[in-house]
């Protein structure tokens, strides 16, 4: 399936996020992270690229940046090449390293924005490295509380800074629990449905006893079950089951019975 085209971003704020390839720790130790953090570093020079908050964790690294979309484009294309090229050399493999270009999702007002940027510093305390946010070393929180500057743009730190009345509560911002989903969730709740769509198909399989899809004769009744059994949308449906979206369409409107 082709990879949808970067939307350009209304505010010119995109959080960003580039993962291992099978979700393989790909940043598991201080060299590798302090590594990528450096490759940023070095290649945001390059562009009009500034960078507001980023955490590296094992497997995946989150970047909220401020820039225009082909600046996007170019950074990000140039610090995953130079990192897997300094990986693999180092650890003697060859092949792929990130599970694919990147995922980016458009920040689109004020408030998205400071809960993105708590979002990524939680992600070390939600998964159990420390129990304090400031207490990571690999993330952009210090130098918001401790006035560093490395990688995160001084402007830009200090317009997220001002809607706060101090450091300290910025911090404490950090300990307030945020409903909203964020793109590393929404991508895990996305494999959740796709693995729950695979078990219905394999269910389907045995009930009708086949034992390999081309002997799948009727695909209309394998698309009414995970229409209304999976929470899949039409067109991932439709990839799926090797299928039209218009066929998708038709089962799902003679299942409603609407026009």
């Amino acid at each position: 399936m082709p990879r949808q085209a970067q939307k350009e971003s209304k505010t010119g704020y995109y959080h960003i996020m580039t993962r291992g390839i099978n979700k393989e720790y790909i940043f598991n130790d201080k060299f590798q992270r302090d590594m990528i953090l450096k490759i940023i570093k070095e290649k945001i020079q390059e562009e009009p690229f500034k960078v507001v908050a980023y955490c590296v964790m094992s497997n995946h690294l989150h970047i909220i940046i401020h820039t225009d979309k082909q600046s996007l484009i170019d950074v990000m294309k140039k610090i995953n090449i130079t990192y897997a090229m300094s990986y693999n050399r180092k650890e003697r493999r060859v092949g792929a390293l990130f599970q694919e270009r990147y995922k980016s999702e458009n920040i689109t007002d004020e408030k998205y924005l400071v809960g993105a940027i708590r979002y990524v510093h939680n992600n070390p305390v939600k998964a159990g490295m420390v129990p304090r946010v400031q207490d990571y070393s690999w993330s952009s929180m210090a130098e918001y509380l401790e006035g560093n500057n490395f990688l995160v743009d001084e402007e830009e730190k200090e317009l997220i800074l001002d809607r706060f009345n101090s450091a300290d509560e910025f911090r404490k911002f950090h300990d307030i629990e945020d409903q909203r989903e964020y793109l590393e969730l929404r991508e895990e709740l996305e494999e959740k449905k796709e693995k729950r769509a695979i078990e219905i198909i394999e269910a389907y399989f045995i009930e009708k006893g086949i034992h390999d899809k081309r002997q799948l004769k009727d695909k209309e009744e394998l698309i009414s079950r995970l229409l209304k059994q999976s929470k899949l949308s039409y067109r991932k449906i439709a990839q799926i089951t090797e299928t039209s979206l218009n066929t998708v369409y038709l089962v799902s409107k003679n299942l409603t019975g609407k026009d």
